[in-house]
């Protein structure tokens, strides 16, 4: 673990660091001055569920040919009514601009399944391939949200290139596939040997989740760009550390809760009923599994945020996230008794009180002024013309 968190951030650190100082130094507040904005969503559950309804029936009329069109509405919908500063976001990309990006997914996840329905082993080279271009996909997407994102008509951008995020994302994908290429070794070959290299191998993965989780946040809020101020993330591979073992700690505790809770009452129903059929254990498995996952997951997404805004930032602007964690876990446990209780259908509300909670959580500290900030600032729609010119001149 020492050996691989010393190669993995010395890596980290030779990449390129974000310029502390912005390209074009844009006027600060007197010293010690922080004007305190808070972020707000105007978003409403009735309004979203229209939208909701409407992408579901289209997607499953057109066998998922719809589905960038869907997305761009729901991105649209919630940025819109993203206030900051008196001023909204809004996404500008085109859904047809989704459809490259998808047909690659597509493409590979085809040739995945039929090579693995013609051969394991050519199913495991496609994977091998497919897990090759996927960092690639991943710096693709954030930089065409990015661009595609605006705030008082300004928009964002992310610069960055993708050897970096192929290094953030060496070492989890090389990982994944060394678990893949030993598990079709241990079920060719049938020896011990294989299953217990393969069990050390998940260990091993397991344990350097958080230097890979510091790794590729490293990279993505490191290169944030909000027009002349350019951000980076000053967290420590130590501060992950103790979110995933504080993580580790809150799985074993509502494992043992919800296993004791699934034991009585699997005593009761044999009390009861008799004897259980054979069908009732796994079915009761995969429920108490879906307990666990519905409280484990809120808490690690509550912390991450926290950790992952409260290190952003830079000299003239920072961010603060105090997203209650308790809070949040009740709320997606909520969430998820009613998404039961209502097949499904409550799901429009779930998603917009979970993003109310967790847009309402930040907070930007600013030692600028927003409309000096934005007369430093190219408006998107200038920028876009003065783009077309450029792209003319070189066709």
């Amino acid at each position: 673990m020492s050996e691989m968190r010393a190669a993995y951030v010395g890596a980290m650190a030779s990449a390129p660091r974000a310029a502390a100082v912005p390209p074009a130094e844009v006027p600060r507040l007197p010293r010690g001055a922080v004007v305190k904005l808070p972020v707000a969503l105007n978003a409403r559950a009735t309004d979203y569920a229209r939208i909701w309804i409407v992408n579901l029936l289209l997607t499953l009329l057109t066998l998922g040919l719809y589905l960038p069109w869907a997305r761009v509405r729901s991105q649209r919908y919630f940025l819109r009514r993203t206030l900051v500063a008196g001023h909204v976001l809004d996404y500008h990309a085109p859904p047809a601009s989704h459809l490259p990006r998808y047909g690659l997914v597509l493409a590979l996840v085809a040739g995945v399944v039929g090579a693995c329905l013609g051969s394991p082993l050519a199913g495991l080279l496609a994977f091998s391939m497919a897990l090759a271009v996927t960092p690639l996909a991943v710096h693709t997407s954030l930089t065409h949200r990015m661009a595609h994102t605006s705030w008082a008509g300004r928009r964002l951008s992310f610069k960055g290139q993708f050897t970096a995020v192929y290094g953030a994302l060496l070492m989890p994908l090389m990982g994944v596939l060394v678990a893949a290429w030993l598990t079709l070794a241990g079920a060719t070959f049938h020896h011990p040997m294989w299953w217990v290299a393969l069990g050390f191998v998940i260990a091993l993965w397991v344990l350097g989740v958080p230097l890979f989780l510091w790794a590729y946040f490293h990279y993505r809020q490191g290169r944030l760009e909000l027009g002349p101020l350019r951000l980076w993330w000053q967290a420590s591979p130590v501060a992950m550390v103790m979110l995933w073992a504080r993580t580790a700690a809150w799985s074993v505790l509502v494992s043992g809760l919800v296993m004791g809770l699934g034991a009585v009452v699997l005593g009761a129903l044999l009390w009861w009923r008799g004897p259980a059929p054979g069908a009732w254990l796994p079915s009761m498995v995969a429920l108490l599994s879906a307990a666990v996952l519905a409280a484990v997951v809120p808490y690690v997404q509550a912390r991450l945020q926290n950790l992952v805004w409260n290190k952003t930032g830079n000299r003239s602007l920072r961010f603060r996230s105090r997203l209650s964690v308790q809070g949040y876990v009740l709320l997606q446990l909520r969430h998820a008794l009613l998404l039961v209780l209502t097949l499904g259908f409550y799901w429009p509300w779930a998603v917009v009180a979970s993003r109310r909670m967790r847009t309402e959580a930040l907070t930007v500290w600013a030692r600028v002024d927003t409309e000096v900030l934005k007369a430093h600032w190219t408006p998107f729609a200038q920028a876009q013309a003065g783009a077309a010119p450029k792209r003319r001149a070189s066709a």
